[in-house]
């Protein structure tokens, strides 16, 4: 079993588990002890704090993934890079504080009649985003040293399980909502000072700045590749959240509430690619580095079929059960139905195109991969200001799936045309014909009005179809061996060359 594998089951369970507590929390939880007005403003301010900080941190998490391979000598405790990223990422977030403080009165104008409350709280936003920033930055570090598990866990699983009980606290009345939002705040602080004593733990806490002939060499492509990437990160910290923030705009809190709470469930397709992606974005930058083009495109190509089986496999899931899914929640929000089949194609086309994006913008060419994230979210603001007022929530699921479809057809494109790689095989073709057979047997299976024995039910019937066809048919060997070494069924085995994935 390779890196790429052994690392990604690892944060897979872990993706797994904090969003069966993110769903818990905000499904179930939020849903019903809190209005859809209070869900909606919790929402925001997450995602402006998170779309802050991505202004804020001016490219680190991009710069180190690409350009730390250089630099890593913990004799040499790295040539200073934790301290100058340190600097860069307090410089930026004192730059985006001011540049928040001054646009103010535009966000009154915009939000102020349809968003009040989210107003009320504009400035809890400078805390928030702070620990934002610095979990990025820690998070980004211990990446690029590999140590991946601790600071997911952190985010995913343990942020989550602090989460309910501040929802159990408000639920039981013991704090009021205000007292809530400080309490949520307050432990994403707690997050980053356990990330940093983990990296005091690692002995990996190097505070003082070195000297190295490296900066000298390296400072120019560092300025201009972390001047493109920063555009082209808050270009997709954009993209995720404008419509979110569209929504609460023109519609108010309570839509963008219902809204954000559709939004999350469809993202239970995307977590097994994003415990790849984090990954194998550093090794994309070591193979780029090395020149080794074969390298980048097997794990293109086998990253791109494992993510259509799994992803496959979710979206039946998903698909199979909105019924019952939508029976956990209140009425009010049945209303954004179609705006969850919308959003999970989006998310199975983004997560079925692969590695295109970590490719382009860990090569020579990665100013085009700005130039791509603005094009699409000029088309994506344009779809929403045309579909919302027209569809409501609707209209904003409408948006983002026509944008992110082609904004993937061209990222394909453009990695196919530049460095002759493609990840499609007859395979990815059977994985789709058989996602598509599975999905019609299970709209004929009639809807049980208990939700658990029809989740169950449903569910049962996809494993066996959707799972037994797939393994019996050897689609993907790194899957019918993963599974072999845990059942020993001889017949899953199929022999395969060691590799990276």
């Amino acid at each position: 079993m390779g890196i790429v594998q052994k690392a990604s089951i690892r944060l897979t369970v872990v993706y797994y588990m904090g969003a069966a507590l993110g769903y818990f929390n905000r499904v179930v939880l939020l849903t019903n002890f809190f209005t859809p007005t209070q869900v909606g403003l919790t929402s925001i301010l997450t995602n402006v704090a998170v779309l802050y900080a991505q202004f804020a941190v001016l490219g680190i998490p991009t710069i180190s993934n690409r350009f730390f391979p250089f630099f890593n000598n913990k004799e040499k405790r790295h040539h200073g890079f934790f301290f100058w990223g340190n600097v860069l990422v307090f410089v930026g977030f004192v730059i985006t504080t001011m540049a928040a403080l001054v646009f103010k009165p535009l966000v009154v104008r915009k939000f102020g009649a349809n968003s009040p409350l989210f107003i009320e709280y504009y400035y809890y936003l400078i805390p928030f985003a702070f620990s934002s920033v610095y979990f990025q930055f820690f998070e980004t570090y211990l990446r690029s040293l590999l140590k991946t598990v601790v600071p997911t866990f952190l985010n995913e699983v343990f942020l989550r399980i602090l989460v309910t009980i501040s929802i159990a606290l408000y639920a039981l009345k013991f704090i009021d909502f205000y007292h809530f939002i400080v309490i949520y705040i307050g432990c994403n602080f707690l997050i980053i000072t356990i990330l940093l004593a983990y990296i005091v733990y690692l002995k990996q806490f190097f505070l003082l700045p070195g000297k190295s002939r490296l900066y000298k060499r390296l400072l120019k492509p560092i300025l201009l590749y972390g001047t493109f990437t920063v555009f082209s990160v808050v270009g997709s910290g954009i993209l995720v959240n404008i419509d979110n923030l569209m929504i609460a705009s023109k519609l108010g809190l309570a839509q963008a509430g219902i809204y954000t709470t559709i939004f999350l469930i469809a993202t239970g397709l995307t977590l097994p690619y994003r415990s790849i992606q984090k990954i194998t974005y550093p090794l994309v930058g070591r193979f780029w580095k090395n020149r080794e083009m074969k390298a980048v495109s097997d794990l293109y190509d086998k990253t791109t079929l494992v993510m259509m089986i799994v992803g496959g496999g979710i979206i039946l899931l998903l698909w199979g059960n909105i019924h019952s899914i939508f029976m956990f929640i209140p009425k009010e929000y049945s209303i954004a139905k179609t705006s969850f089949y919308l959003l999970c194609f989006a998310k199975y086309t983004d997560m079925i195109t692969g590695l295109n994006g970590i490719i382009t913008v860990s090569s020579k060419k990665y100013k085009y991969d700005l130039y791509f994230m603005l094009a699409l979210v000029i088309l994506t603001v344009i779809l929403n200001l045309m579909l919302i007022p027209l569809y409501g929530i609707t209209g904003a699921a409408l948006a983002a799936m026509v944008s992110l479809v082609i904004f993937n057809i061209l990222r394909l494109a453009f990695v196919w045309f530049n460095f002759k790689m493609q990840p499609f095989t007859l395979n990815c073709l059977w994985i789709l014909l058989i996602t598509i057979f599975t999905l019609g047997v299970v709209h004929f299976i009639p809807f049980v009005i208990n939700k658990y024995v029809s989740i169950c039910m449903n569910s049962a019937v996809i494993g066996i179809i959707y799972i037994g066809l797939i393994l019996f048919f050897r689609f993907s060997p790194d899957i019918n061996n993963m599974v072999y070494k845990f059942t020993g069924w001889k017949y899953l085995k199929v022999d395969t060359d060691q590799s990276l994935f």
